[in-house]
C-alpha cells in the first residue's frame, strides 16, 4: 500500500489532495491526476522532489500561481511540484536596488514588499498571478510598451533545480544557455525555477483615464481609429488596454446569454508618472474623439490618481473567479507588418461576437521587437489580441472550444504567433518562438534534460514550421 512520502507531499489518498490538485484559476480542471503533489518550502525540498521523481521514473510538472488556463502542469501518473510556498523570503539590496524573490510570490505579495520601499518592478496585471509562470512566459508586465518584457529588461539572474536534481544559477555569463532558454518557454521549461533576481526603479504615482463606447454598430471604424490614436501615445510609462464586453456583463444572475446584445469598447490608458499634469500630456491623443463617434459614448472617466488595488479590481472585474467559472482562452500577437485595416477585419469575430455574457476581448499594445540573441522569446509583436470565453455549465465546453477555434483560425491570419502563456497545442498549434529560436531551444532542452523528466516541451513540436499567412 502506498504511503505519504513526507508532510509536504500529498498522494491521491491524502486529505487535501484533490483541493490542491484543483488549485487553478480556471474551474475547468482536467481529470489528470499526479501520483504525488509536492509543496516544497526550500530549494533542498525541490531537489528531493526531482530526485524522487527520477528514482521512481515519474515525469514532473511545475505550478506557481495556477493561471495557466489549460492546467498543463498536471501530469498523469507523474508528480506536481507546487511552488506556492517555495523560498518565500524577499530580499532587497539597498545599494544596488536589486530584489530577489520566489517563483511562488504572487503579484500582490511582491507589491506588498515593494510598497514600503517605494520601488517599482513590472509584475503582472492580476494580483494572483505567480511570478514563476509570469517570468517563464516572458512577462507581459506593466508598462511593457516602453520598457519591454519583464524577462528582457528587468530580470538579471535565476536559480534553477535541473532535471538531474542539481542546483544552478543562470545569468548572462553563467549557464547562459539556460538563462536564454527560460523566458518564452512557459509550460515547456525543463527545470524548476526556485529564485529570481531583478532590477527596480523608483515608484511613481499611478493615473488612468477611460472612454467607454457602444461599439456594436461602428465596431470596425471605431477600432481602427482607436488603434491609430494609440500609436500617437508616447511609449514610456503608459499601458494601453482596449476591452470589449457586453453591456450587461455585470448584471445579476447566472444567465450566460447577453440580453442587451450591445458590445461596449473600453479604451483605457494607465500611466506611471509623478503628476496628473504629466499624465494628461501623455493621454492627450485621446482628447480628440471624432464627431462620428460622439453619439456612442457611454461614459468618460477623467484622468485620476489610482492605487494598484483599484487597478487590479478593474482588471479582475473582467476575469471573474472562484464561483465555478470555466475558461477558454486564445490569443494572437499581431504582425507588425500587417495594416490595421486587415488586422481589424480578421480579429472582429473574436472581439465582437463574444460567445457568452461574461466573455471579454482584449487588445494590449506591446510594440516589442526582441533580439533573438538575448532570449528565446523572439517574435516581433505590435499588439496582443485575446479573448476569454467564460461560462459555468460543463455541457457547453465543446461548443466554447469550437467557437474559440473558429474565431482564432481567422485571427491568426494577421498574427505572428502567440504569447506562450496562452499556448494550447490541443486547441490551436501556432508559433511561440521564431523557427531558429525554437530549434536552438530544443537543443538546449536536450542538453539539460536528456531523459525528459519534464515533458511540457512535447507540445512545442506542433509549433514548428507553421506558416501563418493571409
Amino acid at each position: 500500500m502506498s504511503t505519504q512520502p513526507d508532510p509536504q507531499t500529498l498522494i491521491r489518498s491524502s486529505e487535501g489532495y484533490e483541493e490542491l490538485r484543483r488549485r487553478y484559476f480556471n474551474a475547468r480542471v482536467p481529470d489528470v491526476k499526479p501520483v504525488e503533489i509536492w509543496s516544497p518550502s526550500t530549494t533542498a525540498d525541490v531537489v528531493a522532489a526531482v530526485k524522487s521523481a527520477n528514482k521512481k521514473g515519474l515525469k514532473v510538472g511545475v505550478r506557481s500561481g495556477g493561471h495557466l488556463f489549460p492546467c498543463l502542469s498536471l501530469v498523469q501518473n507523474g508528480i506536481l511540484i507546487d511552488t506556492k510556498n517555495l523560498n518565500k523570503n524577499f530580499d532587497y539590496d539597498q545599494a544596488t536596488k536589486m530584489i530577489s524573490f520566489s517563483p511562488g510570490h504572487t503579484v500582490l505579495e511582491l507589491s506588498d514588499q515593494l510598497k514600503p520601499l517605494k520601488r517599482f518592478f513590472p509584475a503582472g496585471h492580476s494580483r494572483s498571478v505567480g511570478m514563476g509562470g509570469f517570468y517563464l512566459a516572458g512577462g507581459q508586465g506593466c508598462f511593457l510598451r516602453g520598457w519591454g518584457y519583464t524577462s528582457d529588461t528587468w530580470i538579471t539572474q535565476i536559480e534553477v533545480v535541473t532535471a538531474s536534481g542539481q542546483v544552478v544559477v543562470a545569468n548572462k555569463k553563467q549557464n547562459a544557455d539556460l538563462f536564454w532558454a527560460a523566458p518564452g518557454s512557459g509550460q515547456g521549461f525543463f527545470g524548476v525555477l526556485t529564485r529570481i533576481w531583478g532590477r527596480t526603479i523608483a515608484a511613481q504615482k499611478l493615473f488612468d483615464t477611460t472612454i467607454i463606447l457602444d461599439s456594436t454598430d461602428v465596431f470596425k471604424s471605431l477600432l481602427r481609429w482607436a488603434l491609430e490614436t494609440a500609436d500617437k501615445v508616447p511609449e514610456y510609462g503608459s499601458d494601453i488596454f482596449m476591452a470589449t464586453f457586453y453591456a450587461d456583463k455585470d448584471a445579476p444572475g447566472d444567465g450566460e446569454a447577453s440580453q442587451a446584445k450591445r458590445v461596449f469598447l473600453a479604451l483605457n490608458q494607465t500611466i506611471h508618472v509623478n503628476s496628473i499634469d504629466q499624465a494628461k500630456i501623455l493621454a492627450s491623443p485621446w482628447d480628440s474623439l471624432p464627431s462620428e463617434f460622439e453619439p456612442f459614448v457611454i461614459t468618460r472617466v477623467p484622468m485620476q490618481e489610482r492605487t494598484w488595488e483599484e487597478l487590479w479590481d478593474l482588471q479582475e472585474s473582467f476575469q471573474p473567479h472562484g464561483q465555478g467559472e470555466r475558461y477558454k482562452v486564445d490569443s494572437i500577437l499581431a504582425d507588425p507588418e500587417v495594416s490595421y485595416e486587415k488586422i481589424v477585419d480578421k480579429i472582429t469575430p473574436a472581439l465582437l461576437d463574444l460567445p457568452t455574457r461574461k466573455s471579454t476581448g482584449t487588445i494590449v499594445f506591446l510594440d516589442y521587437f526582441p533580439d533573438e540573441a538575448d532570449q528565446a522569446l523572439s517574435l516581433p509583436q505590435k499588439l496582443s489580441v485575446t479573448t476569454m470565453a467564460i461560462w459555468k455549465d460543463p455541457a457547453r465546453d465543446v461548443a466554447m472550444d469550437k467557437w474559440m477555434y473558429d474565431a482564432y483560425k481567422e485571427a491568426e491570419k494577421v498574427g505572428r504567433g502567440q504569447y506562450v502563456a496562452d499556448y494550447d497545442a490541443e486547441q490551436r498549434p501556432t508559433k511561440i518562438m521564431s523557427d531558429t529560436a525554437l530549434k536552438r531551444w530544443f537543443q538546449i532542452r536536450a542538453k539539460w534534460d536528456p531523459a525528459e523528466t519534464f515533458i511540457g516541451h512535447r507540445s512545442f513540436e506542433k509549433s514548428q514550421n507553421i506558416d501563418l499567412k493571409l
